[in-house]
């Protein structure tokens, strides 16, 4: 900041001169760049990062969300009101230690005031922004894995119903969202209780978590997946996937299941609703709970597919 005050004895030759202070704040500097890339870089941050993305594509606004929002907007307003204000005061001081009359030089130290001010508060109002938005995303973070079902690390009831509304409307062509269609899934574990009942909720939560590793594995790269129920999955599939396909990574994930425990076979009964975009979230359950149905009185260890 020395070059903009010339009339004090700094020029660019001094401005650029480094002493034993100098050479502390840098190393200081560059200390703080290293260990703040290797907090970037670290697992905790990683996943952090990880769940804050996968909560940008599977995100849905609540009540208490849009309130955190308005809030930080009117504070941030607030900041910008009190910045003008306090500029303006010291304007009104420099004009007050100088006398009214404004001559080159109270001009100029105004000028450099200006200067030093508005660099100081862009800087601070970064800062300030950056800290926001590392707490708004916590706070997404936060309410993200509260509607993630501890248990089995998928999307609970909510969140995933959420998800199945928002992923039909958020697309951009209305057009050709009308002409598109999905699938909508309900798994249920055969004889779940029996699992409980014979082999321990320690083996029962074994399994939820087992099968729900084996339909993130099959279809979360074509949709999402959420527990619904205490022993009922669902799956929404969003993106385009024929019916032999779907067949296949169907018989793909019976078989996967079937040799989870080695007591007993793993079997689980699939209701599978194809549907047009879109679709309200009653009309989904319903059709595809009659799905599971018709599955279950086939015998359990199958699926049943329904169209429109």
């Amino acid at each position: 900041m020395g070059i903009l005050f010339p009339e004090s004895g700094f020029n660019y030759k001094s401005s650029f001169r480094w002493g034993v202070n100098d050479y502390a704040i840098a190393a200081i500097c560059i200390l703080a760049v290293i260990l703040s890339n290797i907090i970037y870089h670290s697992s905790f941050v990683t996943h952090y990062k990880n769940v804050i993305n996968d909560s940008e594509l599977r995100q849905h606004w609540s009540v208490k969300m849009k309130i955190s929002l308005f809030i930080i907007i009117i504070f941030v307003f607030c900041i910008a009101a009190f910045s003008t204000i306090y500029f303006a005061s010291q304007t009104e001081y420099m004009f007050g230690v100088y006398g009214i009359k404004v001559t080159k030089k109270i001009a100029q130290d105004i000028l450099h005031l200006q200067v030093q001010f508005l660099a100081a508060m862009i800087s601070l109002n970064f800062i300030l922004l950056v800290i926001i938005l590392m707490i708004y995303n916590y706070m997404k973070h936060r309410e993200y894995m509260g509607e993630m079902d501890a248990l089995t690390n998928v999307m609970g009831r909510r969140l995933f119903l959420n998800y199945c509304t928002k992923c039909q409307n958020d697309r951009d062509d209305i057009d050709n969202k009308s002409k598109r269609k999905g699938w909508f899934l309900f798994i249920d574990i055969d004889w779940f209780k029996q699992i409980n009942d014979t082999l321990g909720h320690t083996v029962g939560d074994e399994t939820l978590k087992q099968i729900a590793e084996s339909l993130k594995n099959i279809f979360s790269s074509y949709g999402a997946v959420g527990r619904v129920g205490g022993d009922e999955f669902a799956v929404i599939i969003n993106e385009k996937m024929t019916k032999e396909q779907l067949e296949e990574q169907l018989k793909k994930f019976l078989l996967d299941i079937s040799t989870i425990l080695p007591e007993r076979t793993v079997s689980c009964s699939i209701g599978v609703y194809h549907f047009g975009f879109p679709k309200s979230q009653k009309e989904l359950l319903t059709r595809t709970d009659d799905a599971l149905y018709k599955a279950k009185e086939k015998g359990r260890a199958c699926y049943v597919i329904l169209d429109e």
